[in-house]
């Protein structure tokens, strides 16, 4: 006569039972339960190519991720892949601590100003969780200076002029949704290229939940643009610049009063033309006009050797932090260009030469 089975041996098979049922439907249901939720992201065609969940450790997958939107002067972005987990640890004490990590993220931004969507705004309305550390690889970002995306679905960014950004790699620390899940400041590091030659480094420390006005404070570098990577850009300013480009600029934001300094050194300097009114073109073709930064020009000050001070108010109009940060860094790098070229001689006219400067 068989002797019964125990309660325990039950208990053990209807674990392993769910637990099959589990490892079965997981992915699958993984696939369906991404792809609904970013199909019914409203004004927005987004897609993923696979989504995958693993609980030891309890990380979330997504690859192939097409972010379309239906007005066609919004951003356009496809993330490769992103691995997003949470600390065990922290959660078995009640605490949602993430990270994130994506790998080749490419963005494409048309005209000017770029529309970042508002970060903080989002972190307030989501649960209480705090992001450790979010790291991007490969990253690319294309700022195409034209109204909309063109009807080449392969080519959104056209074959207008542009700025591109690419080799990004960037690490944000210190993301929380809620004021007191912040044990540290918000922080981005930077690096870069610029078109083909640039070498662009930024740090940033940053107020993100801040309700009532823009806090930050960092610096950017640039290093050895070569500004004939610029000539589609410029085409539109009636300016034909060569030399190398370097850029130092240091500012900070208090309560969306802007402060700061920009050095900039332009080397073996030569333009084909230059209006009287290029200053305004170049403003005009390439600066955020949504930020405002003035700067104490003084007639005869060598622009190269000195620091020029800068200032703004971010308060009017009201900006998302990311978005007069990303103004802020644009219009830095069109003043400091623009009150080198000033230093300039006007170009000669004789056999349609360029004036030129020596070396810096």
């Amino acid at each position: 006569m068989l002797r019964p089975r125990r309660w325990w041996h039950w208990t053990l098979l209807a674990i392993g039972v769910v637990c099959l049922g589990v490892a079965v439907v997981r992915q699958p249901l993984t696939r369906y339960e991404t792809r609904k939720a970013l199909g019914s992201i409203p004004g927005w065609d987004a897609d993923a190519g696979d989504a995958h969940i693993s609980f030891f450790p309890l990380v979330y997958s997504i690859s192939r991720v097409h972010l379309v939107p239906a007005d066609r002067t919004l951003p356009i972005l496809y993330i490769e892949r992103m691995d997003s987990g949470v600390f065990w640890g922290d959660l078995l004490r009640g605490r949602l601590n993430a990270w994130s990590k994506l790998e080749h993220v490419k963005m494409t931004f048309f005209l000017i100003p770029i529309v970042i969507p508002d970060i903080a705004a989002i972190l307030r309305k989501v649960m209480p969780i705090a992001i450790e550390r979010m790291q991007l690889k490969d990253g690319e970002i294309t700022v195409a200076l034209r109204h909309s995306r063109s009807d080449e679905p392969q080519k959104p960014e056209g074959d207008g002029p542009q700025l591109w950004f690419h080799d990004i790699e960037a690490t944000v620390e210190g993301l929380a949704t809620r004021p007191e899940l912040e044990h540290q400041a918000t922080t981005l590091a930077l690096r870069a290229t610029m078109a083909s030659s640039g070498r662009v480094s930024a740090f940033v420390t940053v107020d993100l939940l801040s309700p009532d006005a823009i806090t930050f404070s960092g610096q950017l570098e640039l290093l050895g643009l070569n500004l004939a990577d610029m000539d589609s850009v410029l085409a539109s300013t009636d300016l034909k610049i060569r030399g190398t480009f370097d850029l130092l600029a240091r500012f900070g934001c208090k309560q969306g009063a802007l402060t700061g300094g920009l050095q900039p050194v332009l080397k073996n300097g030569e333009v084909d033309t230059l209006s009287p009114d290029f200053g305004k073109n170049l403003m005009a073709g390439l600066a955020d006009t949504g930020v405002v930064l003035l700067s104490d020009r003084v007639p005869g000050r060598n622009a190269v050797s000195t620091i020029i001070p800068i200032h703004g108010n971010l308060n009017k109009p009201k900006l998302d932090v990311w978005t007069a940060i990303a103004g802020v860094w644009r219009n830095a790098f069109i003043i400091g260009l623009r009150e080198t070229l000033q230093q300039l001689p006007p170009p000669t006219k004789e056999a349609g030469t360029p004036a030129s400067v020596a070396p810096r």
